[in-house]
């Protein structure tokens, strides 16, 4: 019987797919024994199943005490990833501008720097009389 049940757990339920050494054999086997017919029924109910034939139903408890198995996530991310983005952008963005403004040394002998500076020094002026004045 054990060789039987493991012959149609491995075919199935049709004899006519095993192997052509052990058919015969087999089909004798089911006529004598009342209980290969059983094994042959529940491998048709396999395949079945496995041919998408026949719909599994399952509990819900079944199906609550499978989810709650599941490992649950240390702390939940869906909040800090964008914040933590922010704050990183935040930081190198301070810290560009800390550097530029601190870490550029000044130039002391570049006196046409001042010179530009200080020749657009007072635009708001009203300078319509030296506008006209080499005419």
């Amino acid at each position: 019987m054990k060789r039987f049940e493991a012959l149609a757990d491995s075919w199935g339920d049709s004899i006519s797919r095993w192997p052509a050494e052990v058919r015969s054999e087999a089909a004798a086997f089911l006529e004598a024994e009342p209980s290969a017919a059983a094994c042959l029924r529940e491998a048709a109910q396999l395949d079945a199943i496995l041919a998408g034939e026949m719909p599994v139903t399952t509990s819900d408890l079944l199906e609550r005490r499978i989810l709650r198995s599941f490992p649950k996530p240390a702390f939940d991310a869906d909040w800090r990833r964008p914040a933590v983005a922010a704050a990183a952008a935040l930081v190198i963005g301070l810290m560009g501008g800390f550097a530029g403004g601190t870490l550029v040394p000044a130039q002391d002998d570049d006196t046409m720097s001042l010179e530009y500076a200080d020749a657009f020094d007072g635009l708001m002026e009203d300078w319509s009389a030296w506008e006209w004045s080499d005419a």
